[in-house]
């Protein structure tokens, strides 16, 4: 069946405006667009859209690009002439929405898990380049009459069947030897749409893994692939199908998926956090668990962003302040346990743990961490105290005794000082 005209009603409204107005552009450098990969598969199951696209073109890239700066005002956010590819960004309601735009093109990989040497080639050969046939369609873009409409529909490995199936199959034998990551962006598919393996695909990933494919990446690659998992809507599903796989081991040894983790994730999906990045937290969650040999190999096989560094340096005593937060504590012992810990690291520490200490953790980021004493430091100043260490030390005692009731007004404070100092 051709679902091309079915697809293209299905854009969204702003989508559908942009790609309209870049396939005007296209046509008129005599430029034909073609609508490929995860845009095409996530239209056919009715999931919601990425922000990124891919789009093949079958002409000039660097020449389309430049007339997408110039007239629709595209921020060019990379552009690599020697592969064909750029990468473009628009604004569409104040969300940014990435058009990855690629010569139609062959590759051929010199040896496993490196850049490919690529050259021109024809759409149907751009097609069998890539990784899963779920990601091998396209849908031409034209203009009829002013307005975008469907042109050639290209499935010819039978990508649309195999969705139909909720099946994951590669293209060819040599796939995971030429790249990879391909291992690490399968699994995101599988556990993301719910697909089982193909049985010839299963056979690959076991021959990959036992020919050590993914040692031969570097740590960076990996880690991108890592960043693109802790976005995932159900890590815990993800964590799954990579230990199914046996993926786990190789890249994050120590890790998989257990009883507690679970208890853990459903808690933060639940009641997900608003003002902190949401994947350092789930990366916080899934290594909560590891023992701290693991985690300091994990801090030196990738090269960690640092506050991702910063998290899982602070994982162990993370963990040991769980039972220290069970105790019989006043507000200003808790306070002094949890202050120099991230924001970040106070949410792992609240999905992480149950009961009052979960509580006490919440409790300190909403009420206690935010909370202004009723003095300042000029304030201080104004009561006599000259400037130095010793303001600090003031306001330090100061916020201990506010935050166990013993002040409670700015006068009572104020006195406070004066009787202290």
């Amino acid at each position: 069946m051709n679902p091309s005209y079915q697809l293209i009603s299905l854009l969204p409204p702003p989508l559908s405006n942009l790609l309209e107005q870049v396939t005007l552009l296209a046509n008129q450098q005599g430029t034909a667009l073609w609508l490929v990969g995860g845009v095409i598969r996530d239209l056919l199951l009715g999931v919601p859209l990425g922000r990124d696209l891919d789009l093949v073109v079958e002409g000039d890239v660097a020449a389309l690009s430049a007339a997408l700066v110039a007239e629709l005002g595209a921020n060019l956010r990379a552009a690599h002439p020697e592969f064909g590819t750029a990468s473009l960004a628009f604004d569409l309601d104040g969300a940014a929405v990435v058009l990855d735009l690629a010569r139609a093109r062959r590759e051929v990989y010199p040896q496993p898990a490196v850049l490919p040497v690529v050259e021109p080639a024809t759409l149907e050969e751009d097609l069998g380049r890539r990784d899963f046939s779920v990601n091998a369609m396209a849908l031409e873009l034209r203009i009829v009459d002013g307005h975008l409409c469907a042109g050639e529909w290209h499935d010819p490995f039978a990508g649309q069947a195999d969705l139909s199936q909720r099946c994951l199959r590669l293209l060819h034998q040599q796939s995971l030897r030429d790249d990879p990551t391909r291992l690490l962006r399968g699994v995101r598919l599988a556990a993301r749409l719910s697909l089982h393996l193909h049985p010839a695909t299963q056979i690959q990933i076991r021959h990959a893994l036992s020919q050590g494919y993914l040692g031969l990446l570097s740590p960076e690659r990996i880690l991108g692939e890592i960043c693109l998992a802790l976005e995932e809507p159900q890590p815990l599903r993800l964590l799954a199908h990579a230990d199914a796989w046996r993926l786990t081991p190789q890249i994050v040894p120590g890790l998989h998926a257990t009883p507690h983790l679970a208890a853990r994730l459903a808690r933060y999906a639940a009641h997900p956090p608003r003002s902190v990045v949401l994947s350092q937290v789930v990366a916080g969650l899934l290594c909560y668990d590891l023992t701290v040999d693991d985690l300091h190999a994990l801090t030196q096989r990738y090269p960690l962003p640092s506050p991702f560094a910063r998290l899982l340096s602070d994982v162990p005593r993370l963990r040991d302040l769980g039972p220290q937060l069970h105790t019989d504590l006043c507000p200003s012992q808790i306070d002094q346990l949890l202050r120099p810990y991230s924001d970040v690291a106070i949410h792992v520490l609240h999905y992480a743990e149950t009961g009052i200490a979960a509580q006490r953790a919440m409790h300190y980021l909403e009420e206690m961490r935010p909370l202004r004493l009723p003095l300042d430091g000029r304030d201080i100043q104004r009561l006599g105290i000259a400037p130095g260490p010793a303001i600090g030390k003031i306001l330090a005692e100061l916020r201990t005794a506010y935050l166990d009731g013993v002040i409670q007004t700015r006068e009572q404070a104020e006195a406070w000082v004066i009787n202290n100092r």
